[in-house]
């Protein structure tokens, strides 16, 4: 038997409802899209997107930004 490990990632969850939607819809499995496109950047050599020489161009969206703000210097540490 194959050994599997597994893998996390950060999401926000706006980003998690709408990529699970995304899965359902279209009746694949979220962790199916995923092990899809790391076997096509592996085994086909396929080009990774959002990225451009090495470096990030899709925006990058803090995971913690919407809690960020909910408590108080002072208050609540």
């Amino acid at each position: 038997m194959t050994q599997t490990r597994l893998f996390n990632i950060r999401i926000t969850n706006d980003k998690h409802a709408k990529f699970k939607k995304y899965a359902s819809e279209n009746n694949v499995s979220m962790g199916g899209i995923l092990l899809n496109y790391i076997d096509y950047l592996l085994e086909e050599e396929g080009e990774i997107i959002g990225f451009e020489d090495g470096r990030k161009t899709a925006k990058w969206e803090d995971p913690l930004d919407s809690i960020r703000d909910q408590y108080e210097q002072g208050r609540d540490f």
